[in-house]
């Protein structure tokens, strides 16, 4: 993927999370229809037919793609402020060993 095309993906997903935070329903519809419009030409860009069913497998993977961004992000956020995190000095973890052998 060239870093313009790498640009025109993620800009708008990231305007979109900025913006998404005090919106009424109205300006999340149209965000939402524009979001549609933008991964349209997307995977029309990268050689689908529309009304096809590679076409709307695009469109899927995009909004899985997005979410997964979106998922990955929260998850970030919530252990960065966490109390019981992986910077406590007494943090277990199942998954991995203790840090003083415990």
């Amino acid at each position: 993927m060239t870093p313009a095309r790498l640009a025109r993906t993620i800009a708008p997903a990231i305007l979109l999370a900025a913006l998404t935070a005090c919106t009424s329903p109205e300006e999340r519809a149209a965000r939402a229809q524009a979001q549609l419009a933008a991964d349209k030409a997307e995977c029309t860009e990268l050689g689908f037919t529309e009304t096809t069913e590679p076409f709307g497998n695009c469109l899927l993977k995009l909004r899985e793609i997005r979410a997964l961004e979106a998922d990955t992000q929260a998850r970030r956020q919530a252990a960065a402020q966490a109390f019981w995190g992986p910077n406590w000095p007494f943090y277990y973890d199942r998954w991995r060993r203790h840090p003083y052998g415990w």
